[in-house]
């Protein structure tokens, strides 16, 4: 017997995903040749398989769990062949992943009245904005993640000032930072991935550590998204105390180690692409002394975390070691507070998982 899904969970599916695939955002519904009819090449899938020796059957799930929308995923009909095949790619956690970024997709172009396509083409304008306002009005339609920011890094040199361009940026910065902190985000992450480019100012750079400092010593964890990154860049710069300051609220606290965390998974839009980011950061030749050890408080949340990407020895084992080459660089740095504490952490985590 397969635990189907109803035609209320059917809908429920397709309208959440905006009536698009969520693995290759084609439309899934649209006017026949006919007048007055529709076609359709949407169906739902099942992200734990419907029945026995399905792909992905999970038999701790319940039949009622297998037929609810928590357990479906709203596809074309080519990738709904693709994810029930038995021989099929998608694990459950890149369904959910892509769930996931589908429906919080369909919000935001709900709330916007705009497309994925539409806010990518404003991208193509980056290069040449020239005022703050041009600027943003093409960052604030988009989203904060890997993609978008990966996007501005290609087209900043595309630019003819890509310097220039990074200085207009980062005087949006601080009329945005309280109201608009995904952009501030956006920005900053663009300032930390193209320091060798940014040239602030002393009096903009002076700016700018100054809300950094603030948000730390206030505590304003909610303001993380934008710290972290702008904290990575000024300290590249050579505002290093800010940096440090971040790293003790990261590591010590366990309210802006969750909201980093929130926001990274968000970010990257799975735990392992997170995981090679940190392996691949971790062997950047640019990051040095205290911006090697930018990472530690990601790796605290996923050795902390019951997620399934690390639930293996081998990824559990990974992380472990991976933290401690973090806690001797700390050590190494002048740090060693904050290296004992991960030290201590590490040890423990090895003690539970070893009994």
């Amino acid at each position: 017997m397969r635990d189907e899904f109803s035609t209320d969970v059917k809908r429920a599916l397709a309208a959440r995903a905006g009536h698009r695939c969520s693995v290759c955002l084609k439309p899934t519904s649209g006017p026949a040749t006919e007048s007055g009819i529709a076609v359709s090449d949407g169906v739902a899938a099942h992200i734990t398989a419907a029945s026995s020796g399905g792909p992905r059957f999970d038999p701790s799930v319940s039949p009622e769990q297998r037929r609810s929308a928590e357990n479906g995923i709203w596809v074309c009909t080519q990738h709904g062949r693709e994810i029930d095949a038995d021989d099929s790619a998608f694990s459950v956690q890149v369904l959910r992943g892509l769930k996931r970024i589908r429906e919080d997709a369909a919000q935001h172009e709900l709330q916007r009245g705009t497309s994925p396509a539409d806010r990518s083409a404003a991208l193509i304008e980056f290069p040449y904005a020239a005022t703050t306002y041009k600027l943003f009005e093409i960052i604030e339609p988009q989203a904060y993640d890997f993609a978008t920011t990966a996007s501005l890094h290609e087209l900043l040199y595309q630019a003819r000032e890509p310097t220039r361009l990074l200085n207009l940026a980062s005087e949006v910065v601080p009329g945005i930072w309280g109201t608009h902190p995904k952009i501030a985000g956006i920005l900053s992450t663009l300032f930390s991935n193209a320091v060798d480019l940014w040239q602030p100012s002393p009096g903009l750079l002076a700016k700018l550590e100054q809300l950094c400092n603030n948000a730390i010593q206030a505590g304003d964890w909610s303001q993380v998204a934008s710290v972290e990154p702008l904290a990575f860049a000024l300290s590249a710069k050579g505002c290093r105390d800010v940096h440090r300051r971040l790293l003790e609220r990261l590591i010590n606290e366990s309210h802006w180690r969750d909201a980093d965390a929130a926001r990274i998974r968000e970010y990257y839009g799975s735990v392992g692409i997170e995981i090679a980011a940190i392996i691949r950061h971790w062997h950047d030749p640019f990051r040095e002394g205290l911006l090697k050890a930018n990472d530690v408080a990601r790796l605290i949340d996923l050795a902390l975390s019951g997620d399934a990407t690390v639930a293996s020895p081998f990824a559990r084992q990974t992380v472990l070691d991976l933290l401690e080459i973090h806690a001797d660089l700390l050590f190494r740095s002048g740090e060693p507070d904050l290296a004992r504490r991960v030290t201590e952490l590490v040890a423990a985590l090895r003690f539970v998982r070893g009994k």
